[in-house]
């Protein structure tokens, strides 16, 4: 599919490592470090710390019986009114800074502490290095800086409880990276679901809907990642998506996609097209139990966000499902009302439009 004409005017943020964008350019604390044996321009560390000027905080509400129990029983569906709609492009990493601090740890010094560390049960690689530092390594730069921000952003706007971010240390010379960030005790929710009372699952089901109620006040007009960069998810292909200039753009991104299946008769001709109805809003993408922690502390954090972005608000629930790492029916019950789509008509519709454009994802991912 050919790209929009526009798409020449927006902002490049793929070479974020090689050439920071003019927002990061005057404040990026870039140091270099040296390996026995490796050229000095090889390994280039950067260390952000993105604060948001003015921050963007849900402001005090007046409690209220009327206001708590539509909150509580509404559909979530329609979008939550919030002080951060807007209606021009806003894009929050432009209102970012970073403050300029030396790393706490080098790139050898973690390329070391993890040949000797031990590494959690996981899909993905995550080390713990000390007594309260874990380093999760990427293999796309583009994604550990994307989650970095993603952490910054959500630990400043919301007052949901994420790891918080020492460094990021990105090596320009091969696909290893590191994310350093606090270590968390605690127990994912996976591994502990079915040892909890009904009350505590309820409770969690509780604070989750929270979450995802505070996600959905965060808003953009132009769908896609924090920074600009490809996007990755359920919804997307291998190779990623975008990025996209506009809802518009999106939208044609996936009828194309739509287009491929139907000429491969993998999808009914009288399939339903994607439309852009639905508000865009920050998604995490992978809320499952698996990227839950319920800590030591008593609080309830959420994980792993390289795959979080700004889209339609129906790509929380179409992320949630299936899960094939927790197999509990009383689970799979909640999620709906976690993710504000309990409609049976909503989520017949997400259903129906991933598995019609299950084929060109996959098999069909570059036609």
């Amino acid at each position: 599919m050919s790209q929009p004409s526009e798409f020449e005017s927006f902002p490049d943020f793929s070479q974020l490592l090689n050439e920071p964008p003019p927002c990061f350019r005057q404040n990026l604390n870039v140091t270099r470090f040296q390996l026995p044996g490796v050229a000095s321009s090889a390994v280039m560390p950067v260390v952000l710390f993105p604060r948001f000027n003015p921050p963007l905080r849900p402001p005090p509400r007046q409690f209220s019986y009327r206001r708590w129990f539509t909150w509580v029983f509404r559909t979530g569906d329609n979008s939550i009114p919030s002080p951060f709609d807007v209606d021009r492009e806003q894009c929050y990493s432009l209102h970012a800074a970073t403050d300029m601090e030396s790393p706490r740890f080098s790139y050898e010094e973690i390329f070391m502490l993890i040949r000797s560390a031990p590494s959690y049960p996981s899909e993905i690689m995550v080390y713990k290095i000390t007594a309260d530092t874990i380093v999760k390594v990427h293999v796309s730069a583009d994604e550990v800086v994307t989650e970095a921000l993603n952490l910054s952003m959500i630990k400043t706007m919301t007052t949901i409880p994420v790891p918080e971010v020492i460094e990021v240390v990105v090596n320009t010379k091969n696909a290893v990276h590191y994310l350093v960030m606090e270590y968390l005790d605690g127990q994912t929710l996976d591994s502990c679901w079915n040892s909890l009372t009904l009350f505590s699952k309820l409770r969690i089901a509780w604070i989750l809907r929270s979450y995802v109620a505070q996600l959905r006040r965060l808003r953009r007009t132009v769908p896609g990642t924090l920074d600009g960069t490809s996007c990755t998810g359920p919804l997307f292909t291998d190779y990623g998506a975008g990025p996209f200039v506009s809802y518009d753009h999106l939208t044609a991104w996936f009828n194309h996609k739509l287009d491929v299946s139907q000429r491969m008769k993998k999808a009914p001709l009288d399939a339903p097209r994607f439309d852009n109805f639905s508000p865009v809003v920050f998604t995490h993408q992978d809320l499952c139990p698996r990227n839950i922690l319920l800590g030591r502390d008593g609080k309830l954090y959420v994980l792993d966000w390289h795959k979080s972005g700004f889209y339609p608000a129906w790509f929380e629930y179409a992320g949630m499902v299936p899960d094939y790492h927790l197999k509990s029916p009383l689970w799979d019950l909640l999620v709906p009302w976690i993710s504000h789509t309990v409609s049976i008509r909503t989520r017949k519709r997400i259903a129906e439009y991933k598995r019609n454009i299950g084929w060109a994802l996959t098999i069909g991912a570059l036609m």
